[in-house]
């Protein structure tokens, strides 16, 4: 079983690099100084952003973050799909980010009745595969991704770090509100949106 690959898949990878790329040049940040924050080579980022190379979703993550930008998931409707907004006690910012992007793809295939097996069908995965992306146990390549997200209607994008986060307090009565809404509205609406 091969991973269903197309064009649209291609250039979506394509434009999310690009855009990385386009963002470290504004931001006058070298292939060097991105490279010691990440840490890898120098030369790996070039590879990445001439398309030699795929980096991995972590990198993928690290790389956004560097550039304060983080990967979405957005839906038909061009909206962000959110994940959880809060990380776990002990989870680390990787984890945390492909937990957030999972958890909308998962949301995605219950609201549609879609089985484990018949999105691996989609994909050009197995079962056990979307299962242990699904947990994040495993990261998908960053393609494998793409495709994850086209074959539920949805796509991958980069935004700005705060672009469009709902944005949690408490009120007055310790009730905790999104946008000004409770959180329980707040996850009513990304369950009926999904």
């Amino acid at each position: 079983m091969g991973l269903h690959v197309d064009y649209a898949a291609e250039r979506a990878l394509a434009r999310i690099v690009g855009d990385l790329r386009i963002v470290r040049l504004e931001t006058g940040l070298s292939q060097n100084l991105l490279a010691v924050g990440l840490p890898v080579r120098a030369r790996a980022v070039s590879e990445w952003e001439t398309g030699a190379i795929e980096p991995t979703l972590g990198h993928l993550i690290g790389w956004s973050q560097e550039l304060s930008r983080r990967l979405v998931v957005i839906g038909r409707d061009g909206g962000v799909r959110w994940g959880p907004m809060q990380r776990h006690a002990g989870e680390s910012w990787e984890i945390f980010e492909r937990r957030r992007l999972a958890v909308p793809l998962r949301n995605r295939r219950l609201a549609l009745g879609m089985s484990q097996r018949e999105l691996g069908e989609l994909v050009g995965v197995s079962r056990d595969s979307i299962q242990r992306w699904e947990l994040v146990h495993v990261p998908p390549r960053p393609i494998a991704h793409i495709v994850w997200a086209q074959k539920l209607g949805y796509a991958l994008d980069i935004r700005p770090i705060g672009d469009g986060v709902p944005r949690r307090r408490r009120n007055r009565l310790g009730v905790v509100e999104t946008a000004g809404a409770t959180a329980v509205d707040y996850d009513l609406r990304v369950r009926q949106s999904s």
